[in-house]
């Protein structure tokens, strides 16, 4: 069987069983139209897919019982029940191969066709990438991430323009130091993303005040964390939602 790179080359998804799915599980905030959900479910898809290609046979992320098919979303109802995406194939040969009929928590009637439900996605081969390591030196790009016109857009106005590219190098200096330091202190400061097949984490940064205003990215390397840009903390949000819901009170929602 393939599976295609996206969900949506996959399966056609009505736009109503995702606020089917918002309403059934946990409370949580998703975003403007729920966007935050719809890819954190594109994302499990995509991982799904990706662990079924390496796996072959062998994987079990995907479950396609004859007719059906089954996904686990990794989300879970108030009550801690497993909540499963269901599809059926598609009887439109010029559409998707299926069909997205619903998301259903384990216990569901639905679901009683899936002999084995399937796994839930992993992203980290080594625990340990989704824990800051203090031992560890950040060393940043700055060039590179000041040098990036979209990283710029994101930085405070006050701080852009060729008259302020001294002080902004030092506000960024200064701000990665201090997130460096907050993270030793308390780890949990460090949030978990997935990005190009990796686990990055991302560090709060207060550039004109106390409140972060950004989200720096550092990825593991031999010995040291490099770090080459940063994101918006609406993007940073949605790239750790892939994980696990962010806890941590700088990204936390």
């Amino acid at each position: 069987m393939e599976y295609p790179e996206r969900i949506v080359e996959s399966a056609f998804c009505p736009r109503p069983c995702y606020q089917y799915l918002a309403d059934l599980a946990d409370p949580e905030d998703w975003g403007e139209d729920g966007r935050v959900l719809v890819n954190y479910i594109d994302f499990t898809y995509r991982r799904a897919a990706e662990l079924m290609r390496r796996q072959g046979a062998c994987g079990s992320y995907i479950v396609v019982d004859g007719e059906a098919a089954c996904l686990d979303t990794g989300l879970f109802t108030s009550r801690f029940e497993e909540i499963y995406a269901l599809f059926e194939r598609n009887s439109r040969p010029d559409a998707q191969p299926w069909f997205l009929k619903g998301f259903y928590k384990a216990s569901d009637t639905a679901l009683a066709g899936i002999d084995v439900l399937p796994e839930r996605v992993h992203y980290a081969e080594n625990p340990a990438d989704l824990v800051y390591d203090f031992h560890l030196a950040v060393r940043p790009n700055i060039d590179h991430i000041l040098g990036d016109e979209n990283n710029l857009l994101r930085v405070p106005e006050a701080l852009r323009g060729s008259s302020n590219a001294r002080l902004l190098r030092r506000v960024f200096e200064g701000a990665i130091a201090e997130a460096e330091r907050k993270a030793a202190a308390n780890y949990t400061i460090a949030v978990p993303q997935y990005y190009n097949g990796r686990i990055q984490l991302l560090l709060p940064l207060c550039l004109t005040g106390d409140m972060p205003e950004l989200a720096l990215t550092i990825q593991r390397e031999e010995g040291f964390y490099s770090a080459r840009t940063c994101l918006t903390l609406e993007m940073a949000y949605n790239n750790a939602r892939q994980i696990c819901r962010p806890m941590a009170s700088w990204l936390a929602r």
